[in-house]
């Protein structure tokens, strides 16, 4: 049993209501969704295209839109290889949970301690021509 397994039954907290929390905390709101609609209009639009998102003030919205997945909670606690995002929703769902009971929130350490992160897939690097 890794850290995270252990840092969960010892709080009481089931993969499911991380799941349901990362769902909640990552969902789009008004302001995210407003963002993303400037975007797409900078992009279609021919005009603004080539410009850069700062030069317009367009910022990035807050939330990703996807929360965790039960599967990849359950797949953490038994020490499978997640990867860096996944693991900082887990961070944040668990936080939530945590300081909602009235406890001090974790860091990243203290849940993944001795854990790797998942390698994403190397880029294929066109071969030169001589």
């Amino acid at each position: 049993m890794g850290t995270f397994q252990t840092f969960l039954s010892s709080k009481g907290i089931t993969a499911k209501q991380i799941a349901t929390t990362s769902s909640r905390i990552e969902a789009f709101d008004d302001t995210s969704r407003a963002l993303m609609g400037k975007r797409w209009k900078k992009r279609t639009n021919k005009e603004t295209a080539t410009k850069k998102y700062a030069e317009l003030e367009i910022g990035k919205p807050a939330q990703h839109g996807r929360g965790i997945s039960e599967k990849q909670v359950i797949a953490a606690s038994k020490d499978v290889a997640v990867a860096r995002k996944a693991r900082s929703k887990i961070l944040k769902a668990v936080n939530a949970i945590i300081t909602k009971k009235g406890e001090a929130a974790v860091d990243m350490k203290a849940l993944f301690e001795g854990t790797k992160a998942r390698a994403g897939k190397k880029p294929v690097v066109a071969d030169k021509k001589k």
